[in-house]
């Protein structure tokens, strides 16, 4: 009759027919009833419970609470369910001494505890008085008050910060940022108030004050709108030109900048070119965003169809074929109809990068290859429907790439 073997909460574990020995449920074979060699089989499985199956790999067929001693590492670890094979999912068993890592649970010491260095990593250390050579808290630490020498704090909740009086010296150091919008100094919405004293800046290296907006003490907004004709202007400003606001203003000068090439700007009015004028761009194609009914990488080419204005060409020769991909535009057309993502730019005219496969020569007549890309017309392919436009530049492998292109709407 065969063994039916339960684990200690009761779970069935397996059942061992006579005369056959189980290796496959559990770390240590099983023999049934009347096995041949049984008792090699058991003295065996001493041997291996006895050295916690002291091996260099996890134990076959753990179970849960088995123990196994890592000859790699000399740690004792415990199975933390049936069957884990991975040994780094197995909970290591605390050891005392020496220098490496030891892991706890809940640990209460009524005595005096000594370390080099304390790691919080959650939780909350307690009592009257520690005394720290360096403390790391890697998540939050509450301080009721607190003298800090020296201290580097990535982040810092608190109501006071002071040096101990109001004449005390301090020094605040690097590039900082005030969010707020609270009540401060009689004023709402204020982030940083005043209350005593006076902000000076010493720097003569262009340091000064900077702010989208100025405000009298009784929070009436100052305006610089007008006309400033007076020569004396001047004096207080590092250019001027005349007319610096009101209704038919004149700017004289060389650049109109945001600051950096990345940040937007907005000329609102409608404006003309003055005879003689022209305007120049860095890049050269004119594109328009499109909906798109996912985001496409530049160069990809593209017709009008899919669930919305255009998707990624599908078929070689396609005659559906719209334009490509731009991340280049000299001029951008329907550019506040969304993003790049939602409303990529499409080159409907002038140079710009395509995604093409095999080989093309400069001059080629590029038509589509599917999937979003570009391919050279055969002989007695292109027509004026399916050409996306004019290579002008070599690609001399078969693999995919991308290469520069005159392109064009048809």
């Amino acid at each position: 009759m065969a063994y039916q073997i339960f684990k200690t909460n009761g779970d069935f574990l397996t059942s061992i027919s006579d005369g056959t020995l189980n290796t496959t449920s559990t770390s240590v074979g099983l023999p049934g009833r009347n096995y041949s060699g049984y008792g090699n089989v058991l003295d065996t499985n001493f041997v291996h419970i006895i050295e916690n199956f002291a091996s260099n790999t996890v134990p076959d067929n753990p179970i849960t609470g088995q123990l196994w001693y890592n000859t790699s590492s000399g740690k004792m670890y415990i199975c933390p369910t049936d069957g884990e094979s991975n040994a780094s999912a197995w909970n290591e068993i605390a050891q005392s001494g020496g220098s490496g890592n030891t892991t706890f649970g809940n640990v209460t010491v009524n005595g005096t505890l000594t370390a080099g260095n304390v790691f919080a990593n959650s939780g909350t250390i307690g009592g009257n008085t520690g005394n720290f050579n360096y403390l790391n808290v890697a998540v939050l630490g509450t301080l009721g008050n607190a003298n800090i020498t020296t201290g580097n704090i990535t982040t810092l909740n608190t109501t006071l910060i002071t040096t101990g009086s109001n004449v005390t010296t301090g020094n605040i150091i690097g590039t900082w940022t005030l969010t707020g919008g609270g009540t401060a100094g009689g004023g709402s919405g204020t982030s940083l108030a005043v209350a005593n004293g006076n902000v000076r800046i010493s720097n003569s290296g262009g340091a000064g004050i900077v702010a989208d907006n100025f405000y009298y003490a009784n929070g009436n907004p100052i305006s610089f709108a007008g006309t400033y004709s007076n020569s004396n202007v001047s004096t207080y400003l590092p250019t001027y030109n005349g007319n610096v606001g009101g209704g038919t203003a004149t700017f004289v000068g060389t650049t109109l900048t945001t600051g950096a090439t990345g940040t937007a700007g907005t000329i609102v009015g409608t404006w003309s070119l003055g005879s003689g004028s022209r305007m120049q761009a860095t890049y050269a194609d004119l594109a328009e965003r499109f909906e798109a009914d996912e985001a496409y990488d530049p160069g990809t080419v593209v017709e009008i169809g899919g669930d919305a204005e255009i998707t990624a060409v599908k078929y070689e020769l396609s005659e559906d074929v719209f334009g490509v991909i731009s991340n280049t535009a000299a001029y951008l057309m329907n550019s506040q109809a969304g993003s790049d993502k939602t409303h990529p730019p499409v080159a409907v005219s002038g140079r710009v990068d395509v995604k093409v496969t095999g080989k093309i020569y400069k001059g080629d007549r590029l038509v589509s290859a599917g999937n979003g890309y570009a391919r050279a017309a055969k002989k007695g392919e292109a027509n004026a429907f399916n050409t996306i436009g004019r290579a002008l530049e070599d690609k001399k492998t078969y693999g995919k790439g991308v290469i520069l292109a005159v392109v064009i709407i048809r």
